[in-house]
C-alpha cells in the first residue's frame, strides 16, 4: 500500500508542476502578445501628425496662391500696399485700408469695380478733379467723354475707347501684364498693332 500511496503522490506532484508551467506559459504568452500593439500606436500617431502638417502646409500655400496685391492710396486711413484676397472688389480694399478719410469724394469711384493683381487704387478728395477711373460709369451727359485708365482697364472698358477693338484691348492688357504697367502713353506704340499715328488719336481718351 505504501508503494501505491507513493506512486499517487509522484503523479500529483507531477501534475501540479504542468499546471504551474501552463500558468506561467500562458502569462508570458499574454505579455508578449500585448507588447507589440504598445510600439505600433506612437509610430501611427506620428505618422498622422506629419500628415496633418503636411496638409496645413499645402493649405497654407493654396491660401498664399489666392492673394493679390493692390496699392491704395489717397483718401483713405492708411495709404500703402496691401495683400487681398483675388477677385476682392474695392470697397473690400478700402475697408482693408482703414476706411475712407473723412474728405474722400466716393461720388467717383465704383466700389463695386474687382481689383487686379499690383493695380493702384486712388481715393480723391471732395473738389478733386480726377480722370474718370476704369469701371466707373459717367454720371455727367452723352456728351462728357470717358478716360481710361491702361493700367487697370479690362477689355470691357476699352470699349469706350475709340480705335481699340476687343483683339487690340487683350493685346494692351497681355502686355502689361508681362512686363508691367505702362510708364508714360508713349509705352503703348510697343504693344503690337499700336503705332505713333495710333497713339495720337488715342491720347485724348486714355490715361496711365
Amino acid at each position: 500500500m505504501e508503494e501505491v500511496y507513493q506512486y499517487v503522490r509522484n503523479k500529483k506532484i507531477i501534475l501540479l508542476m504542468c499546471i504551474v508551467g501552463l500558468v506561467i506559459g500562458g502569462y508570458f504568452f499574454l505579455f508578449h502578445k500585448v507588447t507589440p500593439t504598445s510600439t505600433v500606436e506612437p509610430k501611427q500617431e506620428l505618422a498622422t501628425q506629419k500628415d496633418e502638417i503636411k496638409k496645413s502646409k499645402t493649405d497654407l500655400k493654396a491660401k498664399e496662391l489666392q492673394m493679390i496685391v493692390v496699392d491704395v492710396q489717397g483718401a483713405v486711413q492708411k495709404p500703402g500696399v496691401y495683400r487681398v484676397k483675388d477677385k476682392a472688389i474695392i470697397q473690400e480694399v478700402i475697408q482693408t485700408a482703414g476706411g475712407l478719410a473723412t474728405n474722400a469724394d466716393l461720388k467717383q469711384i465704383n466700389q463695386a469695380k474687382r481689383v487686379a493683381d499690383q493695380m493702384q487704387i486712388y481715393i480723391p478728395v471732395k473738389g478733386e478733379k480726377t480722370v474718370a477711373p476704369a469701371g466707373t460709369n459717367s454720371s455727367g451727359g452723352s456728351q462728357d467723354k470717358k478716360i481710361v485708365n491702361i493700367n487697370t482697364a479690362t477689355v470691357d472698358d476699352f470699349k469706350d475707347v475709340t480705335g481699340i477693338g476687343p483683339k487690340k484691348a487683350e493685346k494692351v492688357i497681355a502686355y502689361r501684364e508681362e512686363h508691367g504697367q505702362f510708364k508714360t502713353l508713349h509705352d503703348l506704340t510697343n504693344v503690337s498693332g499700336i503705332g505713333e499715328k495710333s497713339l495720337a488719336k488715342l491720347k485724348d481718351q486714355l490715361t496711365v
